[in-house]
């Protein structure tokens, strides 16, 4: 299973038949794009349906372009995490891929630029996120690479500005956990899944 958000809008792709006989559920292979987003208009949850697991992705895919970005789940040495703020939410940084760039480079590059952090290091990839965006009456869809990373730095974090970012700060678990009611659909399963996984 997988879901994909538009805004508060969601698709989960599936490969379980239980959901067959729902009203919301269509086939993923024989629906346009055009047709997904106004289903999902109107549903404001929809599930598409696929016999095969290994191929949910893929044939979703097939039916919109694909841009990439990674992003950061960054630890300090207090357990902290650090998030940014922009437009009005808490958020964690990520980014677009530039060319050439393999996603951890990316993530790496995008959060130092985002929050001004240093001696930043990946210790594992966590998790992908998937949702729709609208650019020049167009839409994509963006995946996005997360990772577990962690820096000693103990400087000054600087927000990257041009971006809208209005501020840089060291959260704690309790900070989260309000933080992951308010924030975005594919942040908040991201710090579901992180609070669960190391915070139980």
């Amino acid at each position: 299973m997988y879901k994909v958000f538009i805004n508060k809008l969601s698709i989960i792709l599936i490969s379980k038949n239980k959901y067959l006989n729902e009203e919301n559920t269509f086939l993923l292979s024989s629906i346009s794009l055009d047709e997904i987003l106004k289903k999902v208009r109107r549903h404001k949850k929809i599930y598409l349906y696929h016999p095969k697991k290994s191929e949910l992705l893929k044939v979703f895919k097939s039916k919109i372009k694909v841009i990439f970005a990674s992003g950061g789940i960054v630890s300090n040495e207090k357990s902290q995490i650090l998030f940014i703020h922009r437009r009005g939410k808490w958020d964690l940084p990520k980014g677009k891929a530039e060319k050439g760039e393999t996603i951890r480079e990316t993530a790496i590059r995008e959060v130092m630029e985002e929050t001004g952090i240093e001696h930043l290091k990946i210790d594992k990839y966590f998790s992908n996120t998937f949702h729709i965006v609208r650019n020049k009456r167009k839409y994509f869809l963006k995946e996005t690479s997360w990772f577990l990373m962690s820096s000693n730095f103990k400087g000054k974090l600087k927000p990257q500005a041009n971006e809208g970012i209005k501020s840089v700060k060291w959260k704690t678990i309790e900070d989260i956990k309000k933080i992951k009611k308010k924030t975005y659909n594919n942040i908040s399963i991201i710090l579901g899944d992180f609070l669960k996984q190391n915070h139980k």
